[in-house]
């Protein structure tokens, strides 16, 4: 990442939209760090290993792990989204799991949700949960329980097969 007079992690205040509050926020801008914890996180242009706040805003941003309330990415990417309340927007995650997701133009893995809301062109591999919007899992949860179990009948057979054909050890 280049670095830049801006990049860096400083101390912010923050006003939440349609919020009047000022909020104290740690800023992450143009630079990769190990781990946040604040109350607060706002990333832009920046990667971290892990995120733990109450809030986390990202921007043009990655995560391997987030672990927050309130999660909203925008045009970012995470490994995993732990936290009550998910928003991607033109963004991707491994897996999500939240009380409530929301997704616009974004791509899931895993989604765990009490309730999803998937909207313009968002795509979702499993979907476990209540699902409203232009939902078009690739599978649901059912759906990727009958495909694991296939798969290893299918695993099991072809190994059988294999020390059939070649033999294990000589005799």
């Amino acid at each position: 990442m280049a670095e830049g007079p801006e990049s860096g992690i400083r101390e912010t205040v923050y006003k939440q939209p349609a919020g009047k509050v000022p909020t104290p926020a740690t800023e992450v801008s143009g630079t990769r760090v190990g781990s946040v914890e604040a109350q607060t996180v706002l990333m832009n242009r920046s990667a971290a290993d892990g995120v733990t706040a109450e809030r986390v805003s990202m921007e043009q941003s990655a995560a391997r792990g987030i672990d927050a309330r309130s999660a909203q990415l925008d045009r970012s990417a995470a490994m995993s989204v732990r936290s009550e309340r998910a928003v991607l927007q033109r963004s991707q995650a491994t897996q999500v799991s939240a009380d409530d997701v929301r997704m616009v133009r974004s791509r899931a893995g895993l989604v765990r949700a009490e309730r999803a809301h998937l909207e313009e062109g968002s795509r979702v591999l499993v979907l476990a949960g209540q699902a409203e919007g232009d939902v078009r899992p690739t599978f649901d949860l059912s759906g990727a329980v009958a495909f694991g179990a296939a798969a290893g009948v299918a695993l099991a057979i072809a190994a059988a097969l294999l020390r059939r054909l070649f033999g294990r050890g000589t005799r």
